[in-house]
């Protein structure tokens, strides 16, 4: 945890605050990280929450899950930009590739439209790339939670270990398609100024 409070870089500490979806009236909005932790990844995500008047805090935004309570680290200095931060709390290397999936199905996300109900339409192209992630992103969860490790079968059923089957070259092909994805996007950008 302390890792993930360093990579984030806020000068606050972290506080446990209650998570009340509503407003309330008098106060502000303060930035800052909600963080997550799930069993193989801890994850610093983008908010801001509510200060009362009394200086309290509160979620106010729907919490990716029923939760009566969230850890926030106040930050003056996110701006609008930030990304997730995640790290892994496992000492498997699989993890290394499902952070690496997570954080490419987010940059995605940009070249895509979120609709009210969070779900994110995008053009074909990149909607095939982003489900294609999705998947692997889904299967190697999967994998993880069975117990997994780098070198075990792959969970395809080819019978090749994960590191010469689904997981050779990932952080390569990762990167290629990210290249490829913003390339598509910027023509489609420029076509659409053209016209």
């Amino acid at each position: 945890m302390q890792q993930l409070i360093d990579r984030v870089g806020s000068e606050y500490d972290y506080e446990i605050i209650p998570v009340q979806p509503q407003v309330v009236d008098g106060g502000r909005m303060v930035p800052g990280w909600a963080v997550w932790l799930s069993e193989f990844i801890c994850e610093a995500a983008p908010t801001e929450v509510w200060e009362n008047e009394n200086g309290d805090l509160m979620a106010v935004t729907p919490a990716p899950a029923s939760i009566a309570q969230m850890m926030f680290i106040p930050d003056d200095n996110i701006n609008g930009d930030e990304k997730h931060v995640r790290i892994s709390t496992s000492n498997n290397p699989l993890v290394d590739h499902l952070i690496a999936l997570a954080n490419l199905k987010d940059f995605l996300v940009q070249y895509g439209t979120v609709l009210e109900d969070g779900k994110v339409n995008f053009n074909t192209y990149t909607g095939n790339v982003y489900n294609h992630y999705d998947a692997l992103f889904n299967n190697l969860l999967l994998f993880l939670s069975e117990g997994k490790k780098i070198g075990a079968k792959c969970y395809c059923g080819s019978m090749k270990p994960y590191s010469q089957c689904h997981g050779k070259n990932l952080p390569a092909a990762i990167e290629e398609d990210k290249k490829a994805v913003k390339k598509f996007n910027d023509a489609l950008k420029d076509d659409e100024v053209k016209e």
